[in-house]
């Protein structure tokens, strides 16, 4: 018995770790208002020539096509007076592959919750007040899985972030549809390599300050259990 839960434990701290992260992901991939910072930050309007009224329209209809069943993308906008279609249909295609890997990313959140709650519900219950013990270590552990590889992730993004985000591209898109030229497609004009490489600072700050609250968490409960 006391092996399997143990099994169940390293689940649980697995599972919070990927909850964490994914969550993280989750709340910076859907803040328009995250967008327009760092548009703003990257100088987005003065290297595409579009308003930040228009960046922020072109990231609300990103965003809404994220959020909807439909296909494919088509982002309009005003260059110099007259409404164009923004991305050609590479850069569209891409996208319908970004839309993918967020609807997998948002199934691996709702797993990961689900999975933590049931089995400590579980533990709750098979052990009463004493489960405090096991639990309070399960998400202490958790958090310092999460922590940890924010750590690494942040050391190797920080020396050499453009070979960790063609890494990640290479992982996420193997059909490998993710190459574009700066000075044509609209894409990487409009989402700079500066653009995710604040956007990674900002999920690797949340998932931080998520794993201290869990770990701060499984410290009360360890005290409540001393007591």
């Amino acid at each position: 018995m006391r092996g399997r839960w143990a099994v169940l434990g390293g689940v649980v701290s697995i599972a919070i770790a990927l909850l964490l992260v994914t969550s993280a992901v989750r709340v910076s991939a859907n803040s328009l208002w995250l967008y327009e910072q760092l548009f703003e930050r990257n100088d987005v309007p003065q290297r595409t020539g579009i308003s930040m009224d228009g960046l922020r329209d072109i990231g609300g209809q990103i965003l809404d096509y994220f959020g909807s069943d439909a296909e494919p993308l088509d982002v309009r906008t005003t260059i110099n007076g007259v409404e164009v279609s923004l991305l050609g249909d590479d850069e569209n295609a891409h996208m319908a592959d970004v839309k993918q890997l967020f609807i997998k990313t948002y199934m691996v959140q709702t797993f990961a919750g689900l999975t933590a709650f049931v089995i400590l519900l579980v533990a709750a219950y098979r052990f009463r007040r004493s489960a405090l013990v096991p639990i309070s270590a399960w998400l202490k552990h958790g958090a310092l899985v999460v922590a940890g590889g924010i750590l690494v992730v942040g050391v190797a993004a920080t020396v050499a972030f453009n070979q960790v985000f063609l890494l990640f591209h290479y992982i996420g898109f193997p059909q490998g549809n993710f190459t574009f030229n700066s000075r044509d497609d609209y894409l990487v004009r409009v989402f700079p390599n500066g653009f995710w490489s604040d956007m990674t600072f900002v999920i690797g700050l949340l998932t931080v300050v998520g794993a201290a609250m869990v770990y701060a968490l499984g410290v009360a409960l360890a005290k409540r259990a001393d007591a």
